[in-house]
């Protein structure tokens, strides 16, 4: 009987809504999974993902987890700052991201991936302006290893403050605002990575708007 090798896949950021998503999601029997998070994480009882505590800042401490990965996905980052936790776009976007490619520049077997946005309203242009600079720098530093997602807002049922709206939106694709929005599931997020992750085409690979 054939064994399938399974795939190394360290997700950076994999205790988050969007790490969690992809944990929950991607099948164990294909991938190897590795979490990096600056925090200790209780997993439930049939997670099998192998979870680190690391800093960021040093990379000693993840640097040899990484190196032998197949991809290396950027989960971090947040949807709006917070000055009383002195949480910034640049902080805790754009700077471990910055940490992460220069150590992917280093270690040349992973691919890295790359969580950004498609669009979104007047008010998110700081977040998107965010994206678009680790954009530039993963092209940039790693070339044709950096792979780029656009999607929307993700929406699942563990997040209701986001939800609803998913839902509504997904609901009104028909107009060309609402469809640049691309509203996606957690669970759809997850399959069309996957995707991807196995060398598949997906939509969220291209971008249907221009961001300046």
């Amino acid at each position: 009987m054939e064994t399938i090798s399974k795939q190394k896949i360290v997700i950076v950021g994999g205790t988050g809504f969007i790490g969690q998503g992809l944990v929950k999601n991607l099948p164990p029997d294909l991938f190897e999974i590795h979490s990096l998070s600056r925090h200790s994480f209780m997993p439930s009882k049939n997670d099998i993902t192998i979870y680190h505590a690391v800093d960021l800042e040093k990379p000693e401490q993840w640097q040899g987890i990484i190196a032998d990965a197949d991809w290396v996905i950027d989960a971090v980052g947040i949807l709006f700052p917070n000055p009383l936790k002195h949480q910034t776009y640049h902080k805790n976007s754009v700077k471990p991201a910055k940490q992460l490619i220069a150590i992917l520049k280093q270690e040349t077997q992973p691919k890295f991936l790359f969580i950004s946005a498609n669009t979104g309203p007047f008010f998110m242009k700081p977040y998107l302006k965010a994206k678009l600079t680790v954009e530039t720098l993963a092209k940039t530093q790693l070339g044709s290893r950096a792979f780029i997602v656009y999607p929307g807002i993700v929406f699942d049922k563990d997040r209701r403050s986001s939800y609803l709206i998913g839902v509504l939106i997904k609901k009104c694709r028909r107009l060309s605002y609402f469809d640049h929005l691309r509203s996606i599931s957690r669970l759809e997020f997850a399959t069309e990575i996957e995707q991807i992750l196995l060398g598949f085409p997906s939509h969220l690979l291209k971008r249907t708007v221009t961001i300046k």
